[in-house]
């Protein structure tokens, strides 16, 4: 009998991902969020105004993607664009005063699912967990920039 051969890393990595994202969903509906929107919600909090570019550049996210979840954001409420003072071209984002209220149960929410994650993981082995995904990021990150 043959046994099953241990997925690649990727596909584990895919499957983390996938499950945070589903129950990231799931913690944060009751708020109003998505878990989608946590990169821009955590770049935006303390009234930073950044432009589109400058959101999809520090999160990762394809400009047309950050196009789409901004237009959403805002049809729901969570953002407001206004004129770039220093570009005609391009607008400033910001959170909507409604949004910001969230973002203390967001947080609590979320580290809830990180403590879960990560049950019966050693101080040590998160901390190394950690040092280990930034690195395998920059590398992707990297070798994109490189075949670009």
């Amino acid at each position: 009998m043959e046994t099953a051969s241990m997925p690649s890393l990727a596909q584990l990595i895919n499957r983390a991902a996938r499950a945070l994202a589903r129950d990231g969903d799931a913690a944060l509906k009751p708020l109003g969020l998505r878990y989608a929107q946590v990169p821009v919600l955590a770049l935006l909090r303390d009234g930073t105004e950044l432009t589109q570019k400058e959101l999809a550049d520090a999160t990762g996210i394809e400009q047309p993607s950050m196009a789409q979840l901004l237009t959403r954001m805002e049809r729901d409420g969570l953002i407001r664009r206004t004129p770039n003072p220093r570009d005609a071209r391009s607008q400033t984002i910001t959170l909507a005063t409604e949004t910001a209220p969230h973002l203390n149960a967001a947080r609590r929410q979320l580290a809830d699912l990180n403590a879960r994650a990560v049950a019966g993981f050693t101080s040590a082995e998160i901390r190394t967990l950690e040092e280990l995904l930034i690195r395998l990021n920059d590398n992707l990150d990297r070798g994109s920039a490189e075949s670009a």
